[in-house]
């Protein structure tokens, strides 16, 4: 007589119903488990990669940040980096009186880089020839000065009692600034052709080789590096723990300012050369003789604009698709008010190419037809336009309720910032490029033949 063994299955006949449905119901339930934990670990993974870029790097934040913590932006009456401000606003909205347009003294520096002056303490520092000129702020009268290995092209930087600035021979440079002693020096893989920025502890700078640097500001190790794919010819602006690079490539980066991480890139149709610059929850750059507004806080995932731009091309064709997006954080431009008639040669070649100056809710930008527009910061509103004499080539200046600028004719021009009316204006030695700055109750305007003028 031959014997069966049962093995508890649902074909058994000798298990009851109750326990036959019993066990579908566990691997039932079984099955739904394993299915719903490899949908939550896709889901996780999706997650994770979507947002890994926007992860600090861990090993950059527990081993490289500055112990120190200071920046060179500028506080009370002193003007003491490019731009006044770390987000390159140009705005010193407290005035110890409204300068008039009187020329108070004109100082021949030598010959002319494009460094604008710095002021701290009744002493302006200034960028110059193989030196670094250091002026007195109420006469001119040069007070020392400091040697170079060769011309400082570029605004200084001061912060923590220290100059910022960076060389022709691919060096960035932190120098006493009172006793001109080298602090230390870091050997870049370019030369810079624009300012550096101090933030945190952190000075920024960007290479002709499409690099930019975050150095420490206290010992002159390097925090990060991150490469565009041209030349980064601005100083970087920093707000809200994000640093905003133009590059040549014809893009705008937002990088984590801790980690060099890279949140957004914004995209154009032609090289960006003049400085971002951030405010109001936007950053402004310049690109194609325009002015262009992104988010500030935009982000860009991986894959998203390959996805954009496979999306724009099939709608071109006629694909039955609804309109591509616009890129991460796009919000408004503003193009020139070109004369009627002028031809599509000159639409490329005249327009604006300098950085905008924003005081609180209205900034301010010219265009190389002489034109001054002022806009609302926000909607990209025109408030109004006036005609200077020549072209303007270099940023504006506000201070206060005056707004500051110098056309090609070496005129410098003080405007009511609220409705653009002349106030004033005075000629000066030479074409003006290099933007206004204002300190301790006057204007620095420094001119095309390497003169600095004293206006108040």
């Amino acid at each position: 007589m031959s014997t069966s063994q049962t093995n508890g299955t649902e074909s058994d006949p000798l298990l009851p119903d109750w326990a036959q449905q019993a066990s579908r119901r566990r691997r039932f339930i079984s099955r739904r488990n394993i299915a719903i934990a490899v949908a939550a670990l896709l889901v996780i993974g999706v997650v994770v990669w979507l947002n890994f870029p926007f992860i600090p790097d861990p090993v950059i934040l527990l081993t490289r940040q500055p112990e120190l913590r200071f920046d060179s932006a500028s506080t009370g009456q002193q003007w003491t980096m490019a731009a006044r401000t770390l987000g390159q606003s140009r705005y010193a909205p407290d005035s110890l009186s409204e300068p008039t347009g009187r020329l108070l003294w004109s100082v021949d520096t030598g010959p002319a880089t494009l460094a604008a002056p710095i002021v701290s303490g009744g002493s302006i520092y200034l960028g110059a020839h193989f030196r670094i000129a250091v002026l007195d702020a109420t006469t001119g009268e040069e007070l020392d000065s400091m040697p170079a290995t060769g011309p400082i092209g570029n605004s200084l930087a001061l912060a923590d009692g220290a100059l910022y600035y960076s060389m022709p021979d691919r060096r960035l440079v932190a120098r006493d600034a009172a006793s001109g002693a080298i602090r230390w020096e870091f050997q870049m893989s370019d030369s810079t052709a624009g300012p550096v920025a101090v933030a945190n502890g952190i000075v920024y700078a960007g290479g002709l080789d499409g690099v930019t640097y975050a150095v420490n500001a206290s010992t002159g190790k390097l925090v990060w590096r991150h490469e565009t794919l041209s030349e980064v010819r601005s100083p970087a602006a920093v707000g809200e723990g994000i640093v905003y690079v133009a590059s040549a490539d014809r893009s705008l980066y937002a990088l984590d300012a801790r980690t060099g991480q890279e949140r957004a890139r914004f995209r154009t149709g032609a090289s960006l050369a003049a400085a971002p610059v951030t405010a109001n929850g936007l950053a402004y750059f310049v690109s194609g003789r325009q002015l262009y507004s992104m988010a500030a806080d935009a982000l860009e995932y991986p894959g998203q604009y390959a996805v954009t731009r496979t999306w724009s091309q099939l709608w071109l064709w006629g694909f039955p698709l609804p309109s591509p997006p616009s890129q991460p954080g796009d919000k408004w431009r503003l193009q020139p008010d070109y004369p009627e008639g002028i031809s599509s040669r000159l639409k490329r070649t005249e327009g604006i190419i300098s950085a905008p100056a924003v005081a609180g809710d209205r900034l301010y930008v010219g265009d190389t037809l002489g034109k001054m527009y002022a806009a609302d910061a926000v909607t990209g509103e025109e408030k109004w336009q006036f005609q200077a004499e020549e072209g303007i080539v270099a940023s504006p200046a506000v201070v206060g309720e005056l707004l500051v600028f110098g056309d090609k004719s070496g005129r410098l021009y003080g405007l009511n910032r609220a409705d653009g009316s002349e106030r004033w204006r005075v000629q000066l030695s030479g074409p003006v490029r290099v933007s206004p700055v204002y300190a301790e109750g006057r204007l620095l305007v420094r001119t095309e033949d390497g003169t600095l003028h004293a206006v108040e």
